[in-house]
């Protein structure tokens, strides 16, 4: 992997340019979406608290309202910390650059490098104060120290401890990463009590350290729950949508203000949303943020058994979501629809093209590369099953990217077959 030196980054600046501009041109005056819950979580950490201990709602994991956090103190106006999202895709950017270097020569790395930097749902995100580029920026982190775990000659304990760092701050800002961290624990250790491997070996210390890193997040909700291993209090009511059982609804994820009428939005007709869950969320208002979590659970796992083919269908309907941004319940089509649909076309051909490759191959492609499918597997299966959507994707593009890389790298060789002209 080649050493960093500022002129190498130089032909990647104007990326850097771009994303200040998206900033400074889209960032919104007033709080919007999920803003909001970031911005609430990081002024609580100002106030020495993450979330009410009387009754504790933990919507995400607290990653990306500790970077939030000092801003929120000092009265820093929020344009600076979404300018922040600009500095830490161009990182991102640098991270991946160096990674694909590894197998391409410098004009195609930095072609490569700008597809992935002008990937159009990543530009969409970053005007917002939303963890998506610090997510990317971890992963980009994390790849490349893991990576050179298994160079020769590396300083295999730095790399260790710093990907140990990226993984589990990772996992603290997107806590599905805790899942796949654990099921990669579990594969990796049958694998490795199977035929003991020195490169399986330092992967599962690398997954563990990552994971030994969320225990006071951890520690922390259970203080607050009582349950252990308890990630946030979102689970339930995104199973909840998962397995709706109503023909006209794809199991995506409505807020609960628009079945209760009391936020607004832009869906064509919520009557029918009203009538079909109005009565349930109702009976859930006396309860707390972790009751209604377990009676939302409790009513998923109800549904998937009453009516499987429908929660089949809703799984359909989440992996195209996951991909292209559709379908949507009580939601027109839309023309920037096809702001997903053109590049994840693209990318959904390749990797399929990539993972067909791999699976004929697998003895030919370093581990490292094939723990990277792993992963990516692990993590895409996860999002599947609970809420696929683009936006959720965004983090793991880079594994993708460097898997699809090398791949073709290793595996296509691509030549045109030179013709002889018959003289008539």
């Amino acid at each position: 992997m080649k050493r960093f030196r500022f002129k190498t980054i130089l032909p990647l600046v104007p990326l850097l340019v771009l994303y200040m501009v998206i900033v400074s041109v889209f960032s919104a005056d007033e709080i919007v979406a999920d803003e909001g819950r970031h911005m609430e979580y990081a002024y609580n950490l100002t106030q020495g608290y993450y979330t009410d201990a009387e009754n504790p709602a933990i919507r995400n994991g607290p990653g990306y309202p500790l970077v939030m956090a000092p801003f929120v103190k000092l009265g820093i106006p929020n344009i600076v910390i979404k300018l922040l999202n600009g500095i830490f895709l161009f990182i991102a950017v640098i991270y991946f650059f160096l990674i694909i270097s590894r197998y391409l020569s410098p004009k195609r790395a930095i072609a490569i490098t700008y597809l992935f930097g002008l990937y159009p749902p990543l530009l969409k995100w970053i005007s917002l104060m939303h963890s998506e580029a610090l997510a990317v920026l971890l992963v980009c982190g994390f790849l490349y120290y893991f990576l050179k775990v298994f160079d020769r000659f590396a300083k295999r304990a730095r790399y260790i401890v710093l990907s140990c760092f990226f993984l589990g701050y990772l996992t603290l800002t997107k806590v599905i990463f805790g899942y796949v961290i654990l099921a990669s624990i579990l594969f990796y250790l049958v694998v490795f009590l199977i035929g003991k491997s020195e490169k399986i070996k330092r992967t599962l210390i690398v997954l563990v350290g990552a994971f030994v890193m969320c225990i006071p997040y951890l520690y922390h909700t259970y203080s607050l729950t009582g349950k252990l291993f308890y990630w946030g209090t979102q689970g339930g009511e995104v199973l909840y949508w998962r397995s709706t059982p109503f023909s006209k609804e794809y199991g995506d994820w409505i807020s609960s203000g628009v079945v209760l009428n009391t936020s607004e939005h832009d869906y064509y007709d919520t009557s029918e949303v009203v009538k079909n869950h109005g009565a349930f969320f109702k009976s859930l208002e006396p309860y707390s943020a972790v009751e209604r979590d377990a009676l939302f659970k409790a009513k998923s796992i109800e549904n998937m058994k009453e009516y499987p083919l429908k929660y089949i269908k809703n799984t359909s309907a989440s992996a195209l979501r996951l991909f292209f941004n559709y379908p949507y319940s009580y939601t027109t089509q839309k023309t920037s629809t096809y702001f997903y649909i053109f590049p994840n076309a693209l990318l959904v051909t390749f990797l399929s093209i990539a993972i067909v490759l791999a699976l004929r191959n697998l003895r030919a492609i370093l581990f490292e590369i094939r723990f990277l499918g792993v992963i990516s597997l692990l993590f895409i299966g996860g999002l599947v099953l609970l809420d696929g959507r683009v936006r959720h994707l965004i983090p793991i593009l880079p594994l993708l990217l460097v898997f699809m890389v090398y791949i073709f790298k290793h595996l296509v060789v691509l030549s045109i077959k030179k013709v002889n002209e018959e003289v008539i």
